[in-house]
């Protein structure tokens, strides 16, 4: 194999390595920016709220198999 051959594949792998980092990178913020928005879509439980766990409420769950 000859230099130049050797110059010009190690060159397309740098631009190619390099690309998938970008879109890498790119991919990692779009996920970032919807968890952010999901996380702002959950509404947050009102402060004077609070669970009772003497309440019967979920306490008889009917499944039929």
């Amino acid at each position: 194999m000859n230099i130049a051959a050797t110059g010009s594949a190690i060159s397309a792998l740098n631009f190619q390595m390099e690309y998938a980092s970008k879109v890498n990178k790119m991919v990692v913020d779009q996920m970032e920016t919807q968890g952010e928005m999901i996380v702002n879509l959950i509404p947050d439980a009102p402060a004077g709220v609070k669970a009772d766990p003497t309440s019967a409420v979920g306490q008889i769950i009917d499944v039929q198999v």
